[in-house]
């Protein structure tokens, strides 16, 4: 099974268009920078701009920027605009025989899981797209791997 990584490329595409605020940037530029297929950072553009966090120009001369200052997007945004399923599904078991246990445990832990997604959206909406940006230019600038954030 391997791992979603949607919304880090989403976090990476974002932070390239915002550091690259004064141009537009390519999905072929930034498929190169976060090492994908050009396609995938296309479908991704769909959903940032449907959120409202990206505009798209087309043509020649088009590319993609941030619709708004990274000050004013926060990661809970940008997770919810590329979030395509929760992030523990949960197993639906056919019930073998008696099983009580096959029998319920889905509705108990949809809910359980469903409580923890909410309050980890919640933690992410009081973070912004500029810490990132700001802790990727520390770090980047000490080539130290902390987690300071």
């Amino acid at each position: 099974m391997a791992a979603n990584t949607r919304f880090a490329v989403a976090i990476h595409t974002l932070g390239l268009l915002a550091q690259g605020r004064k141009t537009t940037l390519t999905s072929e530029g930034i498929a190169a920078s976060v090492g994908t297929n050009p396609v995938v950072v296309r479908r991704l553009m769909a959903q940032l701009t449907e959120a409202g966090l990206v505009e798209v120009r087309k043509g020649p001369h088009g590319g993609a920027q941030l619709a708004r200052p990274p000050e004013q997007i926060t990661l809970g945004q940008i997770y919810r605009a590329v979030a395509e399923q929760p992030i523990l599904p949960v197993h639906a078991p056919q019930p073998l025989g008696h099983c009580c246990v096959a029998k319920a445990v889905e509705p108990v832990l949809r809910y359980i899981f469903g409580d923890a997604e909410t309050a980890m959206v919640k933690k992410l909406d009081r973070r912004r797209l500029s810490e990132v940006i700001s802790e990727v230019v520390k770090q980047g600038q000490t080539g130290s791997e902390g987690d300071a954030l």
